[in-house]
């Protein structure tokens, strides 16, 4: 499947300065939290133990003149929703922008360099977090079809929205990814949708799995393709090839019972009169169901209904 636009859904950063010439605190090196409005709020909580939503419009920021702390979903800043993003790339121009307006010191940033000192110096990506969206013909059928299917050695659990992987692991600096349904989640419901919608797949890569793979400099980053590149290493297990799902639903009630029993192995004869099994076995041959024979995979196969996932663009062109 190829993908098409992938955004930045979410992006923690440091950026480092030299000893030699540290820059100045902001706020006494407190954590700045700013909402939407440019509004300026005091968190009292360590740095480390900071948990956001990606669908929070507000940004934290810390500088204790070594050390530039940021993390955001720098692309939903002052925007009505995250249905659509920004790219890695234009997501560090937009945090070098917001950060200049703040009077931060932004020597080297979105990039390494050295000092008069061994030491490396510059931005260092911490984690970043990617989406790509997708219109689905039936969402409950994608998440059935997708709960069995493997990320590396990983099994989803169930998560609030749809599957997730590795949320459950202690290695959280490595990554996570999840299925979910963006249109409930912007919605603010609580229920998924019943069949069309538009989901997400977001993969999150740590702090770790960004410094192997050498993610963790913007440079490496190069353009948009790159993100894509990441981003199918992951969706590229999940949506390996097309997702169907047994269809009985236009089987009346009473007759798609006895249609459940015989597929699991059970024989409606044993249970049904002679002329409740041979009227039920009538009805259920017009759906081309015979239970008057062991189930096979032949049968069940005529009751297969493909559904359509359908990639679409999660970027927004940078203003």
């Amino acid at each position: 499947m190829k993908y098409a636009g992938i955004a930045c859904d979410w992006m923690t950063l440091r950026h480092d300065y030299p000893v030699e010439s540290p820059a100045k605190e902001l706020e006494s090196g407190r954590i700045l939290k700013i909402s939407s409005e440019g509004e300026i709020e005091y968190e009292t909580k360590q740095w480390l133990q900071i948990r956001c939503a990606s669908s929070d419009p507000s940004l934290r920021i810390k500088c204790d003149g070594l050390h530039l702390w940021a993390m955001a979903n720098i692309g939903r800043f002052q925007q009505p929703d995250n249905i659509t993003g920004l790219s890695v790339l234009a997501c560090v121009d937009k945090w070098a922008e917001v950060l200049g307006n703040l009077g931060c010191d932004l020597r080297g940033f979105g990039s390494r360099w050295r000092a008069n000192s061994p030491s490396e110096y510059g931005t260092f990506l911490t984690r970043i977090d990617l989406a790509g969206n997708f219109q689905v013909s039936d969402y409950p059928a994608l998440c059935s079809t997708l709960s069995i299917r493997r990320i590396g050695q990983k099994l989803p659990m169930t998560g609030k929205y749809g599957p997730t992987w590795g949320y459950e692991a202690k290695r959280g600096n490595w990554y996570k990814a999840k299925l979910y349904d963006k249109t409930c989640e912007s919605e603010g419901r609580r229920i998924t949708a019943s069949k069309e919608t538009l989901a997400r797949f977001e993969v999150q890569l740590g702090s770790e799995y960004l410094k192997r793979h050498n993610l963790d400099q913007v440079k490496n980053w190069k353009d948009d393709d790159m993100a894509n590149i990441i981003y199918g290493r992951f969706a590229d297990q999940v949506f390996h090839d097309s997702v169907s799902v047994e269809d009985w639903s236009n089987i009346p009630t009473r007759l798609r019972h006895h249609a459940i029993m015989w597929r699991d192995g059970v024989t409606p004869r044993s249970y049904l009169s002679s002329a409740q099994y041979y009227k039920a076995r009538s009805k259920l041959l017009e759906f081309g169901i015979d239970i008057g024979t062991s189930c096979n995979v032949v049968a069940l196969t005529r009751q297969v209904r493909v559904v359509q996932v359908v990639p679409v663009s999660a970027l927004r062109v940078a203003a």
